[in-house]
């Protein structure tokens, strides 16, 4: 285990973290869609940046119980007053969730609790899924979407995951990454072309994130993005204080 990953799971069993919420807008109105859920760890006045410092985090064994310790706040949160969600509310997971039991679990009972209180779950699936990953999953996705949540793909053009994979996977949503969007020099991509081509032939939601220029809306939606998330249209803010 490496220094980084250990100064993780200090700072996380410590309990220096809270969950945050960033919203998801249209596009063509600017209308709140959703939110998606975002974990915050600190140390001291220092926020420690997940992806920066903890690279492969995701797929360390102990991850899914910090999923599992998310999914029971935000149960305790929707008994209290789940009148502080969207009507769509963003989580992302990781093939070390998936594999566990009682993470699928969890996830599948906080799903019946947003569709409870008139509010949908969309679990993004990461983009570090290999297509190995993805397909073996595919039994618990659909008992999953049967049950009404929303599968999307998270960081669309990072990863391996291809525009055929999206094809051939249930997937409901599916979010292009900031270095696909956020950049007007990133719109030629093939791949932006590619996933369009997917979305003639199955309805798919789409959104581009890590927008931090206003001013990319119109490009956007001429690329055939519905939904856009990122600092210039929201900063992420403090949902629910772990105790």
């Amino acid at each position: 285990m490496s220094a980084l990953h250990d100064e993780f799971f200090s700072a996380f069993d410590q309990g220096n973290w809270f969950l945050a919420s960033q919203k998801i807008v249209s596009l063509a109105d600017q209308s709140d869609y959703g939110a998606e859920i975002l974990i915050r760890l600190f140390e001291g006045d220092r926020f420690l940046s997940n992806g920066k410092f903890f690279p492969g985090i995701c797929r360390d064994e102990r991850y899914p119980r910090i999923t599992q310790q998310i999914v029971d706040l935000l149960c305790e949160q929707l008994d209290r007053d789940p009148s502080v969600f969207e009507k769509h509310v963003f989580l992302n997971v990781t093939p070390t969730d998936f594999s566990n039991p009682l993470t699928v679990e969890k996830l599948a009972g906080l799903g019946q609790k947003f569709h409870q209180s008139d509010r949908d779950l969309v679990l993004e699936l990461s983009e570090i899924f290999t297509p190995d990953e993805l397909f073996a999953c595919l039994e618990t996705v659909e008992v999953f979407r049967e049950a009404g949540i929303i599968i999307g793909l998270d960081d669309y053009g990072t990863g391996v995951i291809r525009a055929t994979d999206i094809a051939a996977f249930p997937f409901d949503l599916v979010k292009s990454d900031r270095s696909l969007c956020g950049f007007e020099d990133a719109w030629d991509s093939p791949l932006h072309a590619e996933l369009m081509q997917v979305s003639e032939t199955k309805t798919l939601i789409l959104v581009a994130e890590g927008i931090e220029d206003i001013d990319h809306t119109s490009g956007l939606l001429a690329l055939g993005y519905q939904y856009v998330q990122g600092y210039a249209f929201d900063q992420p803010s403090k949902l629910i204080q772990r105790n």
